[in-house]
């Protein structure tokens, strides 16, 4: 069965049994993402990695397929976000009442997307939710400055100028995939993040290039298997770069995004900021584990090879 996430931004858990008492404000039927991230302590913030509580997210309206529903949870996977881990998608758990299932044949395909960092929707003219960058969305209705957009919660109102149309990414090259990036930087580092209210390494990546019109792996090691293989010397702004413990030759740890002139977007860690970072003299330089490039020439330089 397919569904829709009902809520601005759905954590993807490990297991029913992941979240800890700080995590219960973000089960409900109704939570602001930002505030869980902000209310959590650093060592809270960092075991959502080192006790692998967390998988991935999902945007409101995002598609998900329910695989089974036990006591509240639905096992879900990600048809959007390619993994190793499942051949339908990125699996996880999420509450089932984050979910509205879509009925065969009633599912519009989106028409917009947020464009800016975020956005808010309204209700009747009142502040509602507020969503990510990249939230995908149906407009049925428009007047002189607002769209009416269907949304898995109910129709609300939005802003002209914090979308765009679908349509407007089908000609993106590397260098908007950096310059999209840029726009981020300063957002603090999340682990699992899929949105703007906090990215981790690999969900910044896949997020950039979705929003260039390409759909990238969701974890870098799948994301370091595909593309092309690019020498450290023929680097070109929007190749992705790939770094690995055992100085570059074990398991892919980190990646981030060429920005040209030997500088590298990224979101580092736990604790940490989306930067633009000189490679040069970094513990990076010791773990490089390869570059790869996803664009093709056409996409890349805006015109045809």
């Amino acid at each position: 069965m397919i569904f829709e996430s009902k809520v601005p931004v759905a954590n993807v858990w490990t297991a029913p049994q992941s979240p800890r008492k700080i995590d219960q404000m973000v089960l409900q039927d109704s939570f602001k993402i930002k505030e869980w991230i902000d209310q959590q302590t650093y060592e809270e913030k960092l075991a959502l990695c080192e006790e692998n509580l967390i998988q991935s997210q999902v945007l409101l309206g995002e598609r998900v397929i329910g695989l089974e529903e036990t006591d509240g949870w639905m096992k879900v996977v990600i048809p959007q976000q390619a993994s190793r881990k499942h051949p339908q998608g990125y699996p996880g758990y999420m509450p089932a009442k984050h979910l509205k299932q879509v009925k065969e044949g009633h599912a519009p395909v989106a028409s917009h997307f947020v464009s800016q960092k975020k956005a808010m929707l309204y209700q009747d003219g009142q502040a509602d939710m507020e969503v990510s960058f990249l939230t995908e969305l149906v407009a049925v209705e428009e007047t002189s400055d607002c769209f009416h957009v269907v949304t898995p919660a109910g129709t609300r109102e939005m802003n002209k100028t914090d979308v765009r149309p679908v349509s407007s990414i089908l000609s993106m090259t590397g260098k908007d995939v950096v310059d999209t990036g840029k726009q981020f930087i300063g957002l603090s580092y999340v682990w699992g993040g899929m949105s703007s209210f906090g990215y981790d390494c690999s969900g910044f990546a896949y997020s950039m290039y979705k929003a260039c019109g390409y759909l990238l792996p969701r974890d870098a090691s799948d994301q370091a298997v595909q593309g092309t293989p690019v020498t450290s010397s023929h680097l070109e702004p929007g190749d992705l770069l790939f770094f690995a413990n055992e100085n570059g030759k074990g398991a892919v740890r980190h990646v981030g995004i060429y920005a040209g002139d030997g500088l590298m977007l990224h979101s580092p860690k736990t604790g940490r900021q989306i930067e633009l970072l000189s490679l040069s003299g970094t513990s990076y330089e010791k773990e490089w584990a390869g570059a790869r490039r996803y664009l093709p020439s056409e996409r890349r330089n805006g015109h045809g090879s």
